[in-house]
């Protein structure tokens, strides 16, 4: 049998570049259990018509059942008791006759989009939300993705892609709506009529991820018209030398056929009078295909690479470019609400030599003191044990010196300022470790949330138990979205225990700033005071 992971790796490597993932409605059926297109639109046919009416008289077109069922359904839901919820709270917006079906479908994937906990697919949930892949773009409506990808930049639509600034990095294009945005939903047969006059903008914008990326599609048919329809218009735009390019990037996995096996192969998709090549990968385990990407992902985080481009291409833009610059460690480009961009020419040698030498020192004074080799990762490891494994006085005389010069602000240290006596605010002014308090106030002035995933808490958490958040969605996910929670409603047993589960995000990792800066909350509620 065919080793597809160790194919498709080969396949990547020969690439150069990060892959992009092209994601379908199958996907979502996988991961979150979602209904084919049909059985969607036959759910909002409760108070209406017969669903099988509505397709007979479309020929079987989907687009135009929509249209159909809209145009009935949109009188019933201003009408019926069922629906009074939703007009309070969109029946200002419901402008347009298929807004009150999109926004009822929307709602209902809202709800669905974080109840994917599946054991039969945990392995591959997991292997999903680590990797590293450069962007996602993708037809479908629900928050799956975002679930995976917290920290990836969504444009919806096409018209926020083809008018917006995209980076091609760390980026989810979601070309057809978003169940966020009810009126963004590319559903009915006018939508798709728009959608298609605006294909060719969409492929320009589009066109450099295929030709220097390998584009992996999950959850679509080979066959699939609509995604044709796209390939067919990147690769007129492409034309000439770069069209074998194109071709070699173009990567489809699907599910083999009953009684057959893995499978790496050509084939050919025919798109009107032109022929397209692309690799087909079939296989119904696809952590193996995601053992592919990991194998070569990356060894900076797409998100900081992202924010790097971001910032260099509006400090080239602007007429006055005044930025602040700072020094910070890598990982807290994550929580950037503070900094703009700083960039280095030439320093980078001298900077690591020093460095190393800081870091030299470092260990002379700890093995002169008997607290040899304690390092930031020890900490965060010990403030999740039932009992510490250092002196509290001692730590915090020899190794938070250390530390409050170090760039990183995420540094637990309550734990050790409790157990010296320190229990409250005129314990804190009066304590002798001024280091220390240095290094507990930085971290608390800097706070814990990261700004940008306040509106996702608001959207789709707000309400709900330290537990349930940690239940219904990854632990990256997670660790952005548990410190918006109240501090009355947070659960620190809870929160403890999600940590420790978790204890080897806190060392490494692409979500690695965002679980030490949880830890460090949960050092101040578990340990802390107001301080």
């Amino acid at each position: 049998m065919v080793d597809v992971t160790e194919c498709l790796t080969k396949s990547l490597q020969s690439s150069g570049s990060a892959p992009f993932l092209f994601v379908g409605s199958g996907f979502s059926r996988r991961y979150i259990g979602l209904e084919t297109w049909s059985d969607l639109l036959a759910r909002f046919c409760k108070n209406i018509k017969d669903y099988g009416l509505y397709l007979s008289n479309a020929n079987g077109d989907l687009p135009r059942t929509a249209s159909h069922i809209a145009k009935d359904f949109n009188p019933m839901w201003w009408e019926h008791s069922d629906y009074e919820a939703s007009k309070s709270d969109y029946g200002k917006e419901a402008t347009e006759q298929s807004a009150s079906l999109k926004y009822e479908i929307a709602k209902y994937l809202r709800g669905l989009s974080l109840e994917y906990k599946d054991a039969e697919v945990a392995d591959e949930i997991k292997a999903l939300s680590q990797m590293n892949v450069d962007g996602i773009i993708t037809t479908n409506w629900d928050l799956l993705l975002e679930d995976l990808f917290p920290d990836y930049k969504v444009f919806i639509g096409q018209e926020e892609l083809i008018f917006s600034n995209p980076q091609s990095i760390a980026e989810i294009y979601k070309i057809h709506g978003c169940s966020s945005r009810p009126s963004s939903l590319v559903l009915t047969e006018e939508d798709y009529g728009d959608f298609q006059k605006k294909n060719p903008y969409l492929a320009a914008k589009l066109i450099t991820i295929f030709v220097e990326h390998p584009v992996i599609f999950l959850g679509y048919s080979i066959n699939d018209p609509h995604i044709q329809a796209i390939i067919g218009s990147i690769a007129e735009c492409v034309g000439g030398d770069k069209l074998k390019q194109f071709e070699e990037n173009l990567i489809f996995v699907e599910r083999p056929d009953e009684g057959q096996g893995d499978a790496f192969e050509g084939a050919t998709i025919t798109i009107g009078a032109s022929k397209v090549r692309v690799t087909l990968v079939r296989t119904n385990d696809f952590s193996k295909i995601y053992a592919a990407v990991e194998a070569t992902k990356r060894k900076i985080p797409a998100r900081v690479l992202r924010y790097c481009k971001e910032q260099m291409y509006e400090l080239v833009k602007s007429t006055n470019p005044e930025v602040k610059l700072a020094v910070r460690d890598l990982d807290d480009i994550g929580e950037k609400d503070d900094i703009e961009f700083v960039v280095g020419v030439g320093v980078a040698k001298e900077f690591k030599e020093r460095e190393e030498k800081v870091t030299e020192k470092q260990k002379e004074i700890l093995t002169a003191r008997g607290y040899t080799g304690i390092s930031v990762d020890d900490v965060f490891s010990d403030i999740l044990l039932e009992k510490s494994a250092y002196n509290a006085e001692n730590i915090l005389k020899s190794t938070y010196p250390l530390f409050k010069k170090l760039s990183n602000a995420n540094i637990p240290s309550f734990r050790y300022l409790r157990e010296a006596g320190v229990v409250d605010k005129q314990t804190f002014a009066e304590c002798p470790y001024v280091d220390a308090k240095r290094v507990a106030a930085r971290t608390v002035e800097r706070g814990f949330t990261t700004n940008s995933y306040r509106s996702q808490y608001d959207r789709d958490f707000k309400g709900l138990t330290t537990q349930e958040i940690i239940d219904r969605t990854t632990p990256e996910k997670a660790s952005v979205i548990l410190p918006f929670q109240p501090r009355s409603e947070i659960d620190v047993a809870s929160l403890g225990q999600f940590l420790r589960d978790n204890a080897d995000k806190l060392k490494e990792g692409s979500y690695r700033s965002f679980f030490r800066k949880l830890a460090c909350m949960y050092d101040y509620l578990a340990f802390g005071f107001d301080a």
